[in-house]
């Protein structure tokens, strides 16, 4: 009886244990899926909490948005005509992604009814959460279940995958990221069957599909090339040096041919556009030369062994295999060219001064890291749980090469991958998302080895489970947690309900309401995609994000100066509105620096400005004088200036700090002395100070105010206007008006004396025209002079003579030379979509196909070919990170090619012409400039060769 109670208690006991663990094994086949499937709905549903939007996150979105919208009836987009005026630009780089998109919108749109604004919106939340099922799977495919879960659980919530994939911020480095990792997945479900079946041609196409998709959604995706060609590189080695000599050529027959498909496709993809690294692809070290790397070091490791008698299973004669194959390897590379890496990530390196002005460029520091690798806060714990998971594979890798086991080949990647990120993640702050797959993978695998070692122990099944319940609970905070603080982020930011402030919408509409539709503007290029949202302005803009970054160097020089110095020929650029931004003080360091009106120890140690509330001012009387100090923790200290605006007083300080003391009424701003009276400074604050006489007033002229609202401004472009005009008067000049003072033109015979402001430009056989109205009606016009020329660096006045009616207004016109027109549609050479803004190489022929729009009819319009240099002087040498490094930038027009006289009518016009570039343009210019400036002071930012209308163009210089 006794013994049949004992039995029973153990049939029972194994009854449960039985029963636990078929829970146990079912939880782990069913439940984590659905698990991983819900935390990619939570995921979703995080990272859309910002759809509210009324835009977007991101600037560079909106130029996406643009470029999507084409995608959705072009497929792939050939030209966009509001960057880069007047010519506009080519569409380049990952086009994919908007063909993505665009796929993407007709299927929800078919499906859910959704908008074009609403699948745009959807489509970030909807890759964060594929990205998340796609981590959970590989990470399940290259350790276990357990690390799948939990690293797809950090993906979740993770700040660093979540600023890359929620909504409104609509980049590729997302879309990038979830196709490769179901690329590598499927390769690896390729790797792993042994023979040819279903499975393995299935695993196979796709891989080859998400390839193709991870190479057309992001420019940098030549970094998923460069991770699988080191993950071959490494996976030979390894098993060689382990001896598996069968293994390795198993290996290379099988991933060398479907990498190289994989590239080939992306090459032969490329010639659509669909594919932006098409010049990577075939010749930098990450494309078909890279592959062959493979196969040769492959083949003298294996062919070593026949040739040299080498003995393969003796290590030191592996060990010499490798070391005389990875030396011949070096020599080709060397010989190639594919040693030069820096190539495919110059971006990422502070390469030049404008790169080194850019906060995405900046190396990223351990700040950085506990910013985007937090569970909350700054405890750099996810970080922390990647290199413990780097040192676990790590482990595991060297054991498994010491035992031969072939499986280390998934090791291998794993190292390939978390080194190649933890490497781009410290070049630049820009690369926090790309390496969060392989931190997020990593920190998912230290846990999931936790969870492997409670399942390994000889305890029962019963307490195996119980161990790892109490694993769940012990860990479950950390997502949980995440969670919660990636959606207090998220409901903050969408509280804002738009990433334009009110100012700019404000203005932005007012621009789209009031300028003509063919009209630019500029501002600070931030900026830029705003204005050439059809969501905003919709108006083109002579820089942004991705663009004209030649013109930035420009802007930065006359933001940054005043007067003759500062000019650049903003109507080479067909400019027509400033847009000016009193918050640009927070970035006028870098301003500053790109216009060269500060050093490079200037750009990183010396604010430009500071706030400064008016208890820190005081004014004294000190022997009959007015002085001005500002209180300091040094002590009372005197600016170089005091200009007192509410006061209207200029005050002359010690210079006991080298700034010049801005006083508002309310507020005091200190301005750094060398930029203090810049063109940013009276335009941003409307000061109408000149340090120079008459200066103010000419830039008052050529920029006139035309619409404020709060702290930006803007400003109707006049290459020429009248600042000052004198009445000849008992003997003697008199002025009568001024740009700001104002005043009324004289009736009767006059004799007048105008001062005209050529802004960068030369009046150049021009005709001066005077113009009477009653109302809108012409009633006199009168010519004042012709063929006049005014040096816009050394200008004289214009003297005249005239009768002025008795008549309602008045305007002063000069006719002469100027641009007309833009390009609206993609231009063609050959047939070719041609690059607008170097439209022929010197020396080259071809025919031109133009679509051009014009503003009205022109009857004797010339087609050119203009070339013009953008380039910067560094006085003190080209080395960028000495403390006295700074540039002067230029923009010079080399020359003029006529190519066709031609009629156009107001609107869209289709031009065809015959156009030869001469030869031997840019180089001859730029050998005079090195022997003018020398050749180790001249950098070259770019070269154009642009599509320009020629035509007789009228500029109202003076109204009144």
């Amino acid at each position: 009886m006794v013994k049949t109670d004992v039995k029973e208690k153990r049939k029972k006991k194994k009854g449960e244990e039985t029963s636990l663990s078929r829970y146990y094994s079912l939880f782990k086949a069913y439940g984590l899926p659905l698990l991983a499937l819900l935390l990619a709905y939570l995921g979703f549903k995080l990272r859309n909490i910002t759809s509210n939007y009324k835009t977007f996150l991101d600037p560079d979105t909106f130029f996406h948005y643009e470029m999507y919208k084409q995608a959705i009836t072009e497929w792939i987009p050939q030209y966009f005509a509001y960057a880069d005026p007047p010519a506009g630009i080519k569409a380049t780089g990952y086009l994919g992604l908007y063909t993505v998109q665009a796929v993407f919108y007709k299927v929800t749109h078919a499906l859910f009814g959704y908008t074009e604004l609403q699948a745009f919106k959807v489509w970030p939340p909807f890759v964060g959460a594929m990205t998340v099922l796609a981590v959970y799977l590989l990470g399940r495919k290259l350790h276990s279940d357990w690390a799948g879960i939990w690293a797809s659980a950090f993906m979740m919530f993770s700040y660093a995958s979540f600023t890359k994939t929620m909504s409104g911020n609509n980049r590729g480095e997302g879309p990038f990221m979830m196709f490769f990792l179901y690329a590598v997945l499927f390769l690896l479900v390729y790797l792993d069957e042994k023979e040819w079946n279903w499975k393995k041609v299935l695993s196979a196409v796709m891989f080859l599909v998400t390839s193709v998709l991870y190479m057309g959604v992001w420019t940098g995706s030549v970094f998923g090339i460069e991770i699988l060609l080191a993950f071959a590189f490494l996976t030979v080695t390894v098993a060689f040096i382990a001896g598996l000599e069968k293994f390795t050529i198993k290996f290379i027959k099988e991933f060398v041919p479907i990498q190289g498909l994989a590239i080939v496709l992306g090459i032969i993809i490329a010639r659509t556009g669909f594919i932006g690294i098409g010049t990577f692809l075939l010749k930098r070290p990450f494309g078909l030369m890279g592959l062959f790397a493979v196969l040769i070091y492959a083949g003298l490791l294996i062919g070593l062994k026949r040739f040299l008698h080498f003995d393969y299973s003796r290590l030191e004669h592996r060990l010499g295999a490798l070391l005389i194959s990875g030396g011949v390897l070096v020599i080709f590379a060397g010989l190639l060219g594919l040693l030069n890496i820096s190539a495919l990530i110059r971006g990422a390196y502070q390469s030049t001064p404008l790169y080194q002005t850019v906060a995405e460029l900046a190396r990223t520091d351990i700040n950085t890291i506990k910013a985007y690798y937090s569970i909350k806060s700054k405890d750099m714990l996810l970080f922390i749980l990647s290199i413990v998971g780097f040192l676990v594979v790590l482990v595991k890798f060297i054991n498994n090469l010491r035992k031969g086991n072939v499986s280390s080949y998934k090791n291998a990647f794993l190292v390939s991958y978390y080194i190649s990120s933890v490497v781009l993640l410290a070049l630049a702050v820009r690369f926090v998302f790309q390496a969060s797959g392989a931190i997020l993978l990593l920190a998912g695998i230290a846990i999931g080895e936790v969870f492997l070692f409670v399942e390994n122990m000889k305890e029962s099944l019963t307490t195996k489970a119980l161990y790892a319940v109490l694993l769940i609970l012990l860990f479950l905070p950390l997502p949980v947690m995440g969670a919660q603080y990636s959606k207090t982020l998220a409901t903050n930011t969408a509280k804002a309900q738009g990433s334009v402030p009110a100012d700019w919408v404000n203005t932005l509409t007012w621009l789209k309401e009031n300028s003509h539709p063919l009209d630019s503007a500029t501002s600070w290029w931030d900026y830029g995609y705003w204005i050439e949202s059809s969501l905003l302005s919709n108006r083109r803009s002579s820089t942004d994000g991705g663009h004209a970054y030649d013109r930035r160097y420009l802007l930065a020089d006359f933001f940054s100066h005043y007067g003759n110095e500062s000019e650049q020929d903003f109507e080479a650029w067909e400019l027509n509105y400033l847009i000016v931004w009193q918050q640009d003080i927070y970035k006028f360091n870098a301003i500053s620096y790109l216009g060269g009106a500060i050093d490079y120890y200037e750009y990183g140690h010396v604010p430009m400005f500071q706030l400064v509330p008016m208890q820190y001012v005081k004014y004294a009387n000190e022997s009959g004088k007015t002085v001005v100090y500002l209180k300091t923790a040094e002590g009372d200290r005197q600016p170089v200036m005091t200009v007192d605006l509410a006061r209207g007083q200029v005050i002359q300080g010690r210079g006991d700090i080298p700034y010049v003391l801005y006083l508002f009424g309310n507020y005091g701003l200190l301005a750094y002395h060398k930029i203090a009276f810049s063109n940013f400074v009276r335009l941003a604050f409307h000061i109408p100070y000149s340090f120079e006489p008459w200066d103010a007033q000419k830039l008052f002229a050529n920029f006139k105010p035309v619409h404020n609202d709060g702290g930006v401004s803007t400003y109707e472009f006049r290459p020429f206007a009248v600042y000052r005009i004198d009445r000849f008067e008992n003997g003697t000049w008199k002025a009568f008006y001024s740009t700001m003072g104002g005043g009324k033109l004289p009736l009767g015979e006059q004799r007048l004396r105008l001062w005209i402001s050529a802004f960068g430009r030369d009046v150049k056989d021009a005709t001066l025209v005077f113009e009477a109205y009653n109302g809108t009606e012409l009633i006199k016009r009168e010519v004042l002079a012709e063929n006049l020329n005014v040096n816009h660096l050394n200008e004289t006045p214009v003297e005249v003579s005239l009768f002025v009616p008795n008549a309602t207004s008045y305007r002063f016109v000069l006719i002469q030379d100027g641009p007309v027109g833009v390009l609206n549609g993609e231009p063609r050479v050959d047939g070719r979509t041609a690059n607008p803004s170097y439209i022929l190489e010197e020396g080259q022929s071809g025919q031109l196909e133009l679509k051009a729009a014009f503003r009205k009819d022109y009857d004797d319009v010339t087609l050119t070919l203009r070339a013009s240099i953008v380039y910067y002087v560094a006085p003190n040498g080209k080395d960028i990170e000495s403390d006295n490094f700074y540039l002067v930038p230029h923009q010079d027009i080399i020359t003029y090619v006529p190519v066709k006289e031609l009629s156009v009518r107001e609107g869209d016009n289709v031009i065809t012409a015959r156009a030869s570039m001469p030869s031997d343009v840019f180089d001859a210019y730029i050998e005079k400039l090195y022997q003018e400036y020398g050749k180790d002071k001249v950098v070259i930012v770019k070269k154009r060769v642009e599509p320009i209308f020629i035509a007789k163009k009228e500029y109202v210089i003076w109204e009144g």
